[in-house]
């Protein structure tokens, strides 16, 4: 047992990490897009410039056309192609490379979290989701047994994202709104990119069991719980037997769902310069069915970073194809604080 130099002093390590961890979150959120240029609201990017960033709303202007010329134009900017997907893949499973820094950062942050694991899952068990357990929405459909086993495994709050995603683009098209649709779409297109990328890719490498149910009270043996695909070590690695879209061995890391949380809350702040509310709905996403997921905490820590990495490549390529090319310079003197602005369209 690691021992706990705070114990003296009254303090439980694995709350005072949550409670760390959640001002962090509180405090480091991705910043929304923004029209006018603020100091500290970006996070620098390795290779200059700033990787964290939006799409300002001048570029969602009316151009004049009607509600179907819009939406074929906006699904093609937004959807792109083959090429267009193989290179957002491709950027996604680069960014370690492209952004050593911000990787590097958020690496140590989960690793921390993996260190601690099993207390800090614990705490969360035995503490966090009982204060949700309340919140669980009854389905909107119950697939048939016949139905694609993709299909039945849709968890409750999929089924929600996907009716809140159909509605902004059922608006978007009605009041003839291009962000609206975009959105809908680029989230769309997130959301793919984040069961490839968890489902496809990394669990069936990483292969993490994930933890037994009860943790700090469970009193079987580890076969008992492997007998279960679970497990009451965190740092059991390498278990999947190879690619699972609805099995839970070995599926632990990262979460899809956290990864699909945040990836469609990077979309819309976004889109929608705004970062609170986009944010504040993932997080009712994650105390919905609170119990229905059985993650180590660093599961849902590296499915967030992962599901921002995806939403920012998914909003830096939907730029590009729009033909959005804009330069900051900021403007300081001794009577105010400015900014110049270079746009292309």
């Amino acid at each position: 047992m690691i021992p706990n130099p705070f114990a003296r002093f009254g303090i439980c390590l694995p709350k005072a990490f949550f409670f760390v961890a959640v001002l962090v979150l509180a405090f480091a959120q991705p910043v929304k897009a923004q029209v006018k240029f603020t100091f500290g609201d970006r996070i620098p990017s390795f290779h200059g410039g700033y990787y964290i960033d939006g799409i300002p709303s001048i570029h969602f202007i009316d151009t004049g056309e009607n509600r179907f010329q819009k939406a074929g134009r906006t699904f093609k900017q937004t959807i792109g192609g083959p090429a267009a997907w193989g290179k957002e893949l491709a950027e996604i499973g680069l960014f370690p490379f492209q952004e050593p820094v911000i990787a590097g950062a958020a690496a140590l942050g989960v690793g921390a979290i993996v260190a601690n694991d099993h207390k800090i899952t614990a705490f969360y068990q035995d503490k966090i989701e009982p204060a949700f357990d309340w919140f669980t929405p009854d389905y909107l459909f119950r697939p048939g047994p016949n139905a694609p086993e993709i299909v039945r495994g849709l968890a409750i709050e999929d089924q929600y994202i996907l009716l809140g995603m159909g509605l902004t683009y059922a608006y978007g098209f009605a009041f003839n709104d291009e962000r609206a649709q975009a959105a809908a779409l680029l989230s769309a297109k997130a959301v793919t990119y984040s069961f490839i990328t968890t489902q496809l890719v990394l669990k069936p490498i990483i292969g993490r069991m994930r933890p037994v149910p009860g943790l700090s009270s469970y009193s079987g043996t580890e076969a008992d719980a492997r007998a279960r695909d679970y497990s009451t070590s965190p740092y059991l690695f390498g278990k999947a037997p190879g690619i699972q879209v609805t099995g839970r061995l070995g599926t632990a890391f990262p979460s899809y769902h956290y990864t699909q949380y945040f990836a469609i809350a990077r979309v819309y702040s976004g889109v929608y310069d705004n970062s609170w509310i986009p944010y504040a709905l993932a997080g009712v996403a994650a105390v919905s069915n609170i119990r229905g997921h059985n993650h180590w905490v660093s599961d849902m820590a590296a499915g967030a970073v992962v599901g921002t990495v995806i939403g920012q490549t998914v909003l830096n390529n939907y730029s590009e194809r729009k033909g959005i090319n804009m330069t900051v310079t900021p403007s300081i003197s001794t009577k105010s604080v400015g900014a110049q602005f270079s746009m292309t369209f």
